[in-house]
């Protein structure tokens, strides 16, 4: 774990393993707190950290357990950055980034995230109880998390997912 008060930064190498992310969240919540961050502020951003870090399980490529990506918070003039980047698989890479795509440009395309909220619980409501996957996750980010969702993948096939969160203030009301 490395954490920069000054550059207010944290950064953690994580396995791909479940288990992880309530170790990532408990980091985060403390990372926040130092920072002087409210409750409601670091609800929100472990809510983050949890949804950003499940998708980089999700659709990481990893060989085994042991394989480690990054996740990193930052804090900054803009708001809070929170990032995570793991390898993406060679099988398979398109749909699913054309996937990721969709969903984030689908967020975009409504007034607010909130009536995207709404749509996609109207679509979860209507899938058979089979179905386990809601979509929920990235939609929770830009609506419960106010934040703005983004993504890329660079020349070695690494897939940074990354949410910034603009409104958030220390308990004194004060930007972080």
């Amino acid at each position: 774990m490395n954490i920069a008060n000054e550059d207010k930064i944290l950064e953690l190498k994580l396995r791909p393993v479940w288990e992880e992310i309530e170790r990532a969240r408990e980091e985060c919540n403390s990372f926040l707190e130092g920072l002087g961050s409210s409750e409601e502020t670091r609800d929100a951003l472990c809510m983050i950290t949890s949804e950003i870090l499940e998708n980089a399980i999700k659709y990481g490529h990893f060989a085994d357990e042991t394989d480690e990506f990054t996740f990193k918070i930052e804090a900054g003039r803009d708001g809070i950055l929170v990032q995570a980047w793991s390898p993406v698989p060679a099988v398979g890479i398109t749909e699913n980034l054309r996937r990721l795509d969709t969903i984030i440009q689908w967020i975009r395309s409504f007034q607010s995230p909130f009536q995207a909220y709404l749509e996609r619980l109207k679509l979860v409501a209507g899938q058979p109880l089979e179905d386990i996957e809601s979509g929920l996750g990235l939609i929770r980010i830009a609506y419960e998390g106010e934040a703005i969702l983004d993504f890329y993948v660079n020349e070695n096939d690494i897939l940074y997912v990354s949410a910034l969160q603009p409104k958030l203030q220390t308990k004194t009301g004060v930007a972080i």
